[in-house]
């Protein structure tokens, strides 16, 4: 009984554990366009203009790829693939 139990424990804590190692990258899904938050149109997104959405801003590091400060429209559109 006390190893049943042991089992049942063990495979719950996997669960919570998988539950709360969610790849924040999925979350990135924003409802606004890259032309509507490009507002200087230099075909790129910068931190100021990533502001204007909370998840993009708070990812904005995550899905500059290339780290140059600013999101291309490339690595925009590829942030809800990840």
């Amino acid at each position: 009984m006390t190893k049943f139990l042991a089992l049942i424990a063990a495979t719950l804590l996997a669960f919570a554990a998988q539950a709360g190692d969610k790849d924040k990258t999925h979350d990135m899904k924003t409802t606004a366009t890259f032309d509507a938050l490009d507002k200087n149109a230099d075909s790129q997104i910068s931190k100021t203009e990533a502001s204007a959405d909370s998840k993009l801003s708070d990812n904005f590091a995550a899905l500059d790829t290339n780290g140059d400060g600013y999101l291309s429209k490339a690595e925009f559109m590829a942030k809800g693939k990840t």
